[in-house]
């Protein structure tokens, strides 16, 4: 029992490893995390129902996964290759493909609920009526930049 429970635990411990290489390595990977958390904010705000929430969130976990799944293939192929292959700049354009297709989904998705569904609207006029929501999302915008194109500067 304890060495089940010490694979499971180790299977954790991978995972949240690649997750962190990942959120360090990749800056298209902060790309996708900041914008579902302006999202998930303006999900929020919006008054999106459960139904458009999960919706919401498969997408991001579609297209993470789909980003990660990119990042090991890149990773692998440029493990493999000991020079310029045709064959791995193909594996590696196909790849980021999968994630661009996925994205695109998100984005119809995202915009049948934003725009579809009057949650965009109803988070401006939320917004409009609470200015210190605006100026919080305005104050947490530079941190944004800052995680999306310095984090994995930063040693």
């Amino acid at each position: 029992m304890k060495k089940e429970i010490r694979k499971l635990r180790d299977s954790f411990s991978f995972a949240l490893r690649g997750l962190k290489l990942c959120i360090h390595g990749e800056r298209n990977f902060r790309v996708h995390l900041t914008a579902a958390f302006y999202v998930t904010i303006f999900a929020l705000l919006g008054q999106a129902d459960a139904g458009q929430i999960a919706a919401l969130c498969l997408c991001f976990g579609l297209t993470m996964s789909a980003e990660l799944l990119n990042t090991a293939i890149e990773r692998l192929c440029d493990k493999q290759a000991s020079g310029y292959d045709m064959l791995v700049r193909d594996a590696k354009d196909i790849a980021a493909a999968a994630v661009f297709v996925c994205a695109a989904a998100c984005v119809a998705v995202g915009v049948c609920i934003f725009i579809g569904g009057g949650i965009l609207w109803q988070a401006l006029h939320c917004m409009a009526a609470h200015l210190w929501v605006l100026a919080a999302l305005a104050v947490s915008v530079p941190a944004a930049w800052c995680f999306i194109f310095r984090y994995g500067r930063i040693q």
